[in-house]
């Protein structure tokens, strides 16, 4: 409004020495301007949306009928789907990797979740993405799950580089309240910074509570002279704490309204988990529109690792699905490991795509340190790639290859060259319930409402953005259905994995515990087929590379839970309890 004013005055001025002077002062401003909008491109906002155990097809963007998601799906539909995003198998890993740029084998992370009470953290040598982006000059902000470890108040996340955090500390807490329970030990998890915040989650609904939060701490960023990074980690759709409320009951006469052509009831509640996610992120979006942010902002949204549909190991099954591909959660398979992800900005010059590229987690700690104006040589030796450009301007193919993981412990390994992947499982393992084919097809359910999608929060607030940044990108609403169900076509791979869906018991077949399997991923998504005696040299070349990886891995230590973090000594709250006397177990 001033630069359009400013020019209006000068040109109503007609003498010579005003019109010098309003002109320099016009060009003055013009590069000012320009310069505020060159300094935007290299200091976004960056707010990373982290769902937890979501399942590649429980979002509608990948062709699932059954539960709407308009927000999420505008969001990918708006910016760029990224169709082979690799993660970790679990949580704790894919954060640490996702913090550090690094894969967990370097930290001897690549195991199981951090359980409640055992002493164990991501090492403090590890520098990570909140520590990087205040090095540039950004503020930053936790909500919702940690995870990376607790047991010492050096491992929490305002000493690691957050300049606040509202949420938890370990993997999971209820829907309702924040009690964080296991087999022995149960008690409060809930955190602000290092105070306790217990009142705060009491009867409200977690994710409402984690919305909130960010939309007060988006108000709070308005205006300041910094850029915010905000990493908004839901516990939705993890289950909550194991038993008959793991999952969100509260709204069951809803759900079972509302959802009621689903005829699993615990996937109408997940339904119930999912809807409210997805209106998480929405009102994210338009909060940043509210305050000026959005055409300054990078917004990513990703899943951990994929859904466990089933689980007899850990009894948190939370009844999403990864259907059609093979394995869930906790497994190298890719619907373990193949995450839902999607990104939006308005640096993306190749908006409404699906990119095939291969991309891992890791990759984000370089990407977002670039695009915050950081120079890569400032980093630690790291795994992930810097994919800016090839995000914002090419999608030109960055990867040839992804460690998945190696499992030294539970004999689990798998790597991804191109389009082979190698995949090694132990027929011992307690995993080995997580290799089959498990999850809805998502195929019952009302027509998918494309409306829905384009006049959703997201889906208005971005389609008007992009249509003021690019008069290209302006587009009538018959023009936004028929690209917007293109690239919903692209991004489903059923039509890959036809073999694997005809055949009535595809779980039989299944051949990768006494020797290595090999899998053509890009004609075979599904893993159905092993191709190992067809592409010997394929084969040859991932192990040699798998061996490689596994000289340098760094094993893990295997601990167990310490009695002196019962919850019961500390007032009933989970705590850093190696921060206080370790003579604890007899002395309260």
């Amino acid at each position: 409004m001033v630069h359009s004013a400013t020019v209006i005055v000068c040109t109503m001025n007609r003498t010579v020495t005003i019109s010098i002077v309003c002109t320099l002062l016009t060009l003055y401003i013009v590069s000012l301007k320009l310069l505020d909008e060159e300094t935007g491109k290299k200091q976004p906002h960056i707010v990373v949306i982290i769902a937890d155990d979501l399942g590649w097809n429980d979002v509608g963007f990948h062709g699932s009928i059954q539960i709407p998601t308009p927000n999420i799906d505008a969001l990918a539909y708006n910016g760029i789907i990224l169709n082979r995003h690799y993660v970790q198998p679990t949580c704790t890993p894919s954060r640490a990797a996702l913090l550090t740029g690094k894969y967990p084998i370097r930290y001897g992370g690549q195991g199981t979740p951090i359980a409640a009470g055992v002493p164990s953290a991501l090492p403090l040598d590890n520098k990570i993405l909140p520590q990087y982006l205040k090095d540039v000059g950004y503020s930053t902000h936790l909500i919702g799950k940690w995870h990376l470890g607790s047991y010492k108040t050096d491992f929490t996340p305002t000493r690691r580089g957050f300049d606040s955090h509202f949420g938890y500390w370990n993997g999971y807490i209820s829907y309702r309240n924040s009690t964080h329970s296991t087999r022995t030990m149960s008690g409060k998890d809930a955190r602000r910074g290092i105070e306790r915040a217990g009142d705060e989650m009491n009867d409200r609904y977690v994710t409402d509570i984690f919305t909130d939060e960010a939309l007060k701490v988006i108000q709070l960023c308005k205006g300041q002279e910094k850029p915010m990074f905000l990493m908004l980690s839901h516990l939705a759709v993890h289950s909550g704490n194991p038993g008959p409320e793991s999952l969100e009951v509260a709204n069951k006469t809803h759900n079972n309204i509302q959802f009621n052509y689903i005829k699993n009831e615990e996937r109408r509640l997940f339904a119930g988990m999912l809807t409210s996610l997805d209106e998480s992120v929405g009102s994210v979006i338009e909060s940043l529109h509210k305050n000026e942010m959005l055409e300054n902002s990078i917004i990513l949204f990703i899943s951990d690792n994929g859904a466990p549909a089933e689980d007899p190991v850990w009894n948190h099954q939370n009844f999403g699905s990864n259907w059609p591909l093979r394995g869930e959660k906790g497994s190298v398979l890719d619907g373990g490991v193949r995450g839902v992800a999607a990104i939006w900005s308005p640096w993306l010059k190749e908006k409404h795509s699906v990119s095939e590229n291969l991309f891992h987690i890791t990759d984000w700690l370089p990407t977002l340190y670039t695009a915050a104006g950081g120079n890569l040589e400032n980093l630690d030796s790291v795994d992930g790639i810097n994919q800016w450009t090839s995000i914002t301007d090419n999608l030109k193919q960055m990867r040839t290859s992804i460690l998945i993981n190696i499992d030294e412990v539970r004999g689990e390994k798998a790597l991804i060259f191109n389009q082979w992947k190698v995949v090694k499982s132990n027929r011992t393992s307690n995993l080995v319930s997580f290799l089959k084919y498990s999850g809805d097809t998502g195929n019952n359910g009302p027509d998918y409402n494309m409306s829905n999608v384009v006049e959703s929060v997201a889906g208005s607030h971005l389609s008007k953005l992009n249509c003021i940044l690019s008069k290209e990108d302006c587009m009538n609403t018959s023009t936004s259905y028929d690209l917007f169900y293109k690239l919903r076509s692209r991004a489903n791979i059923v039509n890959q994995c036809s073999e694997r869906i005809s055949n009535p018991d595809p779980n039989e077949h299944y051949e990768c515990f006494d020797d290595y399997c090999l899998f053509d991923i890009r004609r075979d998504p599904c893993e159905y087929r092993n191709v190992v005696k067809q592409n010997q040299e394929a084969l040859n070349m991932t192990v040699f590379m798998l061996e490689q990886f596994e000289n340098e891995l760094v094993n893990q230590t295997l601990l167990t839970v310490d009695p002196n973090a019962d919850p019961r000594y500390f007032g009933g709250y989970w705590e850093t309890w190696m921060s206080y006397n370790t003579n604890i177990v007899g002395n309260r």
